[in-house]
């Protein structure tokens, strides 16, 4: 209907204004209204017509209005200051969105611009589980792959894999020491840290990475570990470097974290990857030198006290960042720029879903790329995520990979199910902070929104599953006139926009809502109405079952799977 008052819009203005200069490239919106009481649809042509016009928009919509005509399954027309013109639907019209959704298939729109995307997301250094402290990038990240392939893109899901760089070392010292019962030794680094910040792993998984790796662990001199125990940790990794087998046994290690640990966390919310992108290729294969000797072509880079910089503060930051520290190692600043440069290569659109402490290095990398060439500005997004404050018996749960205090993600599973994990971690746009109470996933009542919308979808199955030898009346949808039947046909007749706009802005928050907010109604529809009578009315089926259709497939786009029984 959107689409014929639109129509109808610019035939109106090309009657009154086609000698006006501007008019005939007006974008002309016309969209759903969020409060019934102002109509159905609206459009704000009249205050977009002012400022061509240089008239009031209250005037220009009194005289769009008046020369509009009469439109089909239009019932009346109002203005609203300070210049909107609103629609308001017949109910015939309204009836018709319940007959198109009981006999076909809901709409996505497709972008005509479809593109190849690569969408980097999770990303966790292969040190360890992964924990609730994740899970909101994590789920983000899926349904942004979700969303994009709907409109038509092709999508490729990448894990970018930190196996290069000296938390693997860490990590390495840490599971040695496991292996050689001394998993409480503290090191000098330790002790003397001002914050008291852990420098190596802690936590039950690291005994079982070093029982799986045993077989590497014994080839390296035990004694010469133990004697090195006294002295800074740097002295033990220096010694572990030298070892014939070094890399061999960092890649056991990795490879462990990796099947053993993180695709396991992946697979219990359903996230699977189209590939892993290890940060050791980009030494392997010379991209990484590559791009250092790019940015000292462009003088984008200086030595200072033995490392190497990029100048930062050309591009108006504070300070100037290092991509090479004095003992040679590369910081994650220059191995991202590489990988970066990789994808530029092979994607239209790169996407990279981040945490919001990363704001500023965003910005960082964004310089980089710019200054190599790139366009940043049409092919590079980086979406931060606002993190997610857990919270059980009213406490914050601890989220530290390092201090092996913290809540794995397969618990949090474990505790409240697949389903209910993503639900809660989409209930918010992702630049909100969101507060996931555990406590409430896992109640059943009206307080948890996908328990309630879950059982909405339960309920109405058992109806329809019970009229299966009862007679059904004809349907009159005329006789649906009671206020939650009122409010269930408004809300039904705005899912199809509420579709295309929260796959168009990837905003699954508002699916997430909008399931909650229809199932709040059908059950006050259900608690003041007797269904399942002697005569049981048709036009009432109708109702439900587009609703249950409409719940099935919101739950479709979000991944999530429906609860028959409950």
């Amino acid at each position: 209907m959107s689409k014929k008052i639109k129509l109808k819009i610019v035939d109106t203005l090309n009657k009154l204004y086609n000698s006006f200069e501007g008019v005939d490239s007006l974008i002309i919106e016309v969209n759903r209204t969020t409060d019934t009481s102002h109509g159905d649809l609206y459009t704000n042509v009249a205050m977009k017509l002012a400022k061509l016009l240089k008239r009031s928009p209250m005037l220009i919509a009194e005289e769009i209005t008046k020369n509009i005509g009469a439109m089909d399954s239009v019932e009346k027309i109002e203005i609203a200051t300070p210049g909107y013109i609103n629609f308001f639907l017949t109910k015939s019209n309204k009836f018709n969105e319940l007959n198109r959704i009981m006999s076909d298939d809901l709409i996505i729109l497709k972008e005509n611009n479809k593109k190849n995307v690569h969408i980097e997301f999770v990303s966790a250094n292969p040190t360890g589980p992964l924990h609730i402290g994740h899970g909101r990038g994590m789920v983000v990240g899926d349904i942004t792959a979700r969303f994009l392939s709907y409109q038509g893109h092709s999508v490729n899901r990448e894990y970018y894999v930190n196996d290069a760089g000296r938390q693997i070392d860490l990590l390495l010292v840490s599971v040695l020491l496991s292996y050689l019962n001394k998993e409480d030794h503290i090191f000098s680094d330790e002790k003397e840290s001002d914050e008291g910040l852990l420098v190596t792993y802690k936590g039950l998984y690291i005994k079982d990475v070093s029982n799986i790796i045993s077989s590497v662990l014994k080839d390296i001199d035990s004694q010469k570990v133990l004697s090195l125990l006294n002295e800074p940790i740097d002295a033990l990794i220096k010694f572990l470097k030298k070892h014939k087998n070094y890399l061999n046994i960092r890649k056991s290690l990795v490879d462990v974290i990796i099947n053993d640990y993180i695709k396991e966390d992946l697979s219990s919310v359903n996230i699977s990857f189209d590939s892993w992108y290890f940060e050791s290729e980009l030494y392997k294969t010379g991209l990484l030198k590559q791009i250092l000797i790019d940015l000292d072509n462009k003088n984008l880079s200086y030595k200072k006290d033995g490392a190497l910089w990029f100048k930062n503060t050309k591009f108006g930051e504070e300070k100037d960042r290092v991509l090479v520290k004095s003992n040679g190692d590369m910081t994650y600043f220059a191995t991202d720029i590489a990988y970066h440069a990789h994808k530029f290569k092979h994607y239209d659109l790169l996407i990279d879903i981040w945490g919001a402490d990363h704001h500023d290095y965003a910005a960082r990398l964004t310089n980089a790329m710019k200054a190599l060439g790139y366009d940043v500005d049409n092919r590079l997004q980086i979406h931060l995520i606002q993190f997610a404050n857990l919270i059980r018996g009213g406490e914050s749960i601890s989220m530290s990979t390092r201090s092996g205090n913290f809540y794995p993600l397969q618990d949090l599973v474990k505790e409240i199910g697949c389903d209910a994990t993503k639900f809660f971690y989409l209930t918010k746009k992702k630049e909100q902070h969101l507060e996931f109470d555990v406590d409430l996933a896992v109640e059943k009542n009206k307080n948890n929104p996908i328990y309630y919308i879950q059982y909405a979808h339960a309920r109405i199955k058992r109806i329809v599953d019970d009229l299966k030898q009862q007679v059904i009346e004809k349907e009159v949808l005329n006789n649906l006139n009671t206020k939650n039947e009122n409010q269930l046909i408004e809300l039904i007749n705005l899912y199809q926009d509420t579709v295309n706009k929260s796959i168009r802005e990837i905003r699954p928050d508002i699916i997430t809502n909008y399931l909650y907010k229809l199932s709040q109604v059908f059950h006050s529809y259900y608690a003041e109405t007797k269904i399942i009578s002697p005569e049981i009315k048709g036009e009432k089926i109708v109702l439900i079952k587009c609703v249950d259709k409409i719940i099935l497939n919101g739950f479709q786009l979000l991944d999530i799977e429906p609860m028959d029984v409950m």
